[in-house]
């Protein structure tokens, strides 16, 4: 019997498999492989969906203007520069299938974010690699990959799952000597754990550079993974073609009035940033007691180097303790390790300290 085939391209995806996973022997209790954010969403959010009863027949504002104009309020922005999407997943294969196609490449970063080579070749481009060296990414590395054929450079800001991330300076220098044909996508969607004096999420640059984009995301420190809504700030003519082919209710109507009042809660996120920060360095201390190697951190995760790697990862998942194995990031001997409540880490140290295979 003959089916009917898909573009070649989809046939060299691998399927994203996320966090979620709970192999075979497995026991899901305590989950530290998503980077979610274990306090949850802010309490407004969870009055808002609770009673969200109303009006379940009608469809969602497809503009989603309430909420866009109230993320406008919070950045200080211009709501017409923003799109509303199903997560910031959803604007970055809106961003590939409009500015990309067969014949066309987009960059990578080496280890980067798996749903970039999704959004690649499910449109027919090419992915192309930018090397990192000591897990960092450079100037001049990302430079040397531009081409007449590239398109759209894809850059996670910080990495995940690596957390490194360019320096204020360095993106200043990149998007200076960046072509003006290449559409630079600052994925900032954990840019909440990040402000700092060296980091900046992208709001100035979209500003001042035509083709650079910046993604956002409500999943990280909002709590807000599972009603799937980020958003995107672009200038009105980069969003037009993304206006033209985006879903007319790519958004439910509870996670637009959810995105709202966790907007207008921002004690709430500094609270869970807080708590995040004072956990990982409580953490990072406990694993260099057990001589675990962690790459640089930042934001809500880190990087534990393991010389069994695998091994470790089924002696916790079958303790209950899921964490997230990088082998699908060719980083077989790391396991990224989401930072969760303190209690959860400090049990997950305690059964570390009994692992044969570290």
């Amino acid at each position: 019997m003959n089916f009917p085939k898909a573009a070649d391209s989809i046939y060299s995806i691998s399927p994203y498999v996320g966090g979620d996973v709970t192999p075979a022997g497995f026991v899901r209790r305590v989950v530290l492989a998503s980077n979610e954010n274990p306090y949850g969403p802010s309490p407004l959010v969870k009055d808002v969906v609770k009673g969200y009863t109303e009006r379940l027949h009608s469809y969602p504002s497809g503009a989603a203007t309430a909420l866009r104009e109230k993320i406008a309020q919070t950045y200080g922005i211009d709501a017409a520069w923003i799109a509303i999407g199903n997560g910031s997943e959803d604007m970055l294969h809106l961003l590939a299938r409009a500015y990309a196609g067969r014949g066309d490449e987009i960059l990578i970063p080496q280890h980067g974010f798996g749903v970039y080579k999704i959004a690649t070749l499910s449109v027919g481009a090419t992915p192309v690699d930018v090397p990192r060296v000591d897990f960092k990414l450079s100037v001049q590395a990302i430079l040397e990959k531009v081409t007449e054929r590239s398109k759209i450079f894809f850059l996670d800001h910080p990495g995940n799952p690596v957390a490194h991330y360019l320096m204020r300076a360095e993106i200043e220098e990149l998007l200076s000597k960046m072509p003006s044909h290449v559409l630079v996508v600052i994925d900032a969607a954990y840019a909440e754990y990040m402000e700092n004096e060296t980091y900046h999420c992208g709001l100035d640059w979209v500003r001042r550079y035509p083709n650079v984009v910046m993604t956002r995301s409500f999943s990280k420190a909002y709590g807000m993974a599972n009603l799937r809504l980020g958003w995107l700030y672009a200038q009105p003519e980069i969003l037009d073609p993304i206006a033209r082919i985006r879903p007319p209710f790519n958004t439910t109507g509870i996670s637009q009035a959810a995105g709202i009042a966790a907007l207008g809660d921002q004690a709430w996120i500094d609270h869970c940033v807080g708590l995040n920060n004072k956990n990982l360095k409580i953490f990072a201390k406990q694993m260099q007691t057990l001589n675990i190697p962690l790459l640089p951190f930042g934001s809500n995760f880190v990087m534990a180097y393991f010389d069994e790697a695998q091994q470790v990862y089924h002696y916790l998942g079958e303790r209950g303790l899921l964490v997230r194995p990088m082998g699908a990031y060719n980083l077989e001997k790391y396991l990224r390790i989401s930072i969760g409540k303190l209690e959860e880490l400090e049990e997950l140290v305690e059964v570390l300290k009994t692992c044969p295979h570290r």
